[in-house]
Parts: C-alpha cells; structure tokens; sequence
C-alpha cells in the first residue's frame, strides 16, 4: 500500500483518495486490501 492516507485512519478520506487514485488511473497507488474489503462489504449489505 502507497496510499498517503490510512485506512484505519479516516475512512472518508482514505475512499475519496482511492477514488481519485482510479480514476487517474494510478493503480499502483491503491490500497487493494482494503478496496475489496470495502466492495465485498457493499455487496454483503445489499
């Protein structure tokens, strides 16, 4: 993970930063741990 804020940190944040991360296309930058934590969590709740 390079992402400049953590996760445990502020979640917002650090979603905001991901989002952006993807859409620059900075896929090296992603924290993808967490990432797919967090869609396999949508997809549980829905």
């Amino acid at each position: 993970m390079t992402s400049a804020i953590g996760y445990e940190d502020d979640v917002v944040a650090w979603a905001t930063e991901q989002a952006s991360l993807l859409r620059a296309g900075r896929l090296d930058q992603l924290d993808r741990a967490h990432l797919a934590e967090e869609i396999e969590d949508v997809g549980k709740s829905e």
